[in-house]
């Protein structure tokens, strides 16, 4: 349908417009005058980065899970317009889940089972 987006298109729109704001907001973790620090050196300390794991750990992971959709998502896009074919399509779809699944859970617990601090 012309004019009209496909499955793929819309969700790099989504994940795009989700990743702005994800970004933004890590990146603002850096800024010194808002969180009380003197430097943008303080904030990239040990202690100061562990603290934003435990605090903003779920802005972390979704950060990871959206920037990997829309990777992936991209590259899927791109190698559905290089063939078509009922078979290629599926196991492109296929390994696009487990790829993303696979990073997915590795990013979940690496920020899960983060370490205290010594």
């Amino acid at each position: 349908m012309a004019g009209r987006a496909s499955s793929i298109q819309l969700w790099q729109y989504i994940t795009a417009i989700l990743m702005i704001g994800l970004l933004g907001f890590h990146l603002l973790q850096r800024v010194p005058w808002i969180w009380g620090a003197s430097t943008m050196d303080q904030t990239l300390t040990s202690s100061w980065v562990y603290h934003d794991y435990v605090s903003y750990g779920w802005a972390l992971l979704l950060l990871a899970y959206v920037a990997l959709f829309h990777g992936l998502n991209g590259v899927k896009g791109m190698l559905l317009e290089l063939h078509q074919g009922k078979l290629y399509e599926t196991t492109i779809n296929v390994l696009f889940w487990i790829v993303f699944l696979v990073f997915a859970a590795i990013a979940t617990v690496t920020v899960v089972k983060l370490p205290p601090l010594p």
